[in-house]
């Protein structure tokens, strides 16, 4: 709200006029305000991804940004004498802050929450050096040292964790990361700011001199810069979470049909890593599993076959449910003989570590048919070789598997291993 003051009356009393306030009590109440609108920001974007583990980031981020928000807005309407009685309350609130921003980094890097002893001793020995300087040595100037210092340790203390993190996916994860290093040591060199730059008579009128709105300036600055890259960073975690959610089959995380198809596009327009080999699985009687025992028990082996056929493939080869039980892998860089070796691995552990199923006469089994793939336009004919393949392990007596003679192209021979 826009506030004027009466001038005096002027020589001709049939006319007056009105000046406006001076601009720092407006701007010290903007600055919080937009902070504390950035922080409602990233509650929002928190609140769309609340059902992601890896969104909790968010809402200690947006806690870093509107309790201090808070406490420089109350702080921008007292005196020095209301500063010293509301200086537990106001320290709480800038803690709290400085804690939500330490901890948002740190599960946004690391996964895991900063140790909650760090924060806690750091923040008790500001709020009892704030008691002695507000209610027994009333001292504003060592008060604002102290805050400073313990912000800074604040931050200064998980600093290490980040630091440490797996490297950064891309450069604007990097800049996010960058950019609370500067926070960090700014906040940790700030007090020695204040000791250089601020005088204590500026410091006397706390809320009204150059050092608090210089303050409220570099905040506003930062706060603007660190959250426009983290809404840029949340927002392409957003997208790649949709994608994967489209990309990816629900049960076994593993590549659906049209995600493969897009990424053996990608794979094999790099010529670098021909030849290729195209590997069809099915798990043998699976309805049986279903009918004897139900879908859950079907899933449950669904998903332990999808993992034995990531674990065991190399990083670059695709790995996709087709739908059903039927599986699809990609092998890049390998001929007919080494995609065979590949296969019979995924075999080999497929016996030596048997999926439980309530019948322990059971075994779980897998046919597969392999077959060359010669470039992309060839990848629909490959797939659909391999199928016959497949289907010839499967007459063959399943739990085999049966590739494709290149020696013998001409005849389509098969050999049965």
């Amino acid at each position: 709200m826009l506030l004027l003051a009466p001038c005096p009356i002027p020589a001709h009393p049939q006319t007056s006029s009105f000046v406006n306030l001076p601009a720092d009590p407006y701007f010290a109440l903007l600055a919080p305000a937009c902070v504390f609108l950035l922080g409602m920001v990233l509650f929002a974007c928190w609140w769309l991804q609340r059902r992601q583990g890896k969104a909790q980031y968010l809402l200690w981020m947006a806690a870093g940004y509107v309790l201090p928000a808070t406490a420089v807005a109350l702080q921008s309407l007292m005196n020095n004498a209301q500063l010293a009685q509301w200086a537990l309350h106001t320290g709480v609130l800038y803690l709290g802050g400085a804690w939500g921003i330490a901890q948002g980094m740190t599960l946004r890097t690391t996964g895991m929450p900063q140790p909650w002893w760090v924060g806690a001793s750091v923040g008790l020995f500001c709020l009892v050096s704030l008691y002695y300087y507000s209610r027994i040595d009333e001292q504003l100037w060592m008060r604002v040292q102290l805050l400073c210092i313990s912000l800074g340790l604040m931050q200064l203390l998980t600093l290490r964790s980040v630091l440490c993190a797996v490297p950064a996916r891309d450069r604007l994860e990097s800049m996010l990361r960058w950019t609370y290093v500067a926070f960090a040591v700014y906040a940790l060199l700030r007090a020695l700011v204040v000791l250089v730059i601020a005088s204590r008579q500026d410091i006397e009128t706390l809320t009204r001199s150059g050092y608090w709105l210089i303050t409220l300036a570099g905040a506003l600055l930062f706060s603007m810069w660190f959250s426009l890259v983290l809404l840029a960073c949340s927002v392409r975690d957003m997208l790649f979470t949709l994608r994967e959610e489209r990309n990816r089959d629900s049960l076994t995380a593993l590549l659906n049909r049209r995600a493969f198809m897009e990424s053996a596009q990608v794979l094999m327009a790099d010529r670098l890593s021909a030849p290729w080999a195209v590997v069809v699985g099915d798990i043998d009687h699976f309805k049986r599993v279903n009918d004897s025992w139900g879908h859950a028990c079907g899933d449950r082996v669904l998903q332990n076959i999808a993992h034995v056929l990531v674990t065991q493939v190399r990083e670059g080869d695709l790995v996709a449910r087709f739908g059903g039980e039927e599986f699809v892998l990609l092998l890049a860089c390998v001929n007919l003989q080494e995609a065979q070796t590949i296969v019979q691995r995924i075999r080999s552990d497929l016996h030596a570590n048997p999926i439980a199923v309530p019948d322990a006469r059971m075994r779980v089994t897998v046919s597969f048919g392999i077959t060359e793939v010669l470039d992309l336009p060839d990848l629909a004919n490959a797939l659909h070789r391999a199928d016959l393949l497949l289907y010839g392990a499967k007459q063959a007596g399943r739990d085999c598997i049966h590739v494709q003679d290149m020696r013998l192209q001409s005849q389509d021979e098969e050999i049965r291993i």
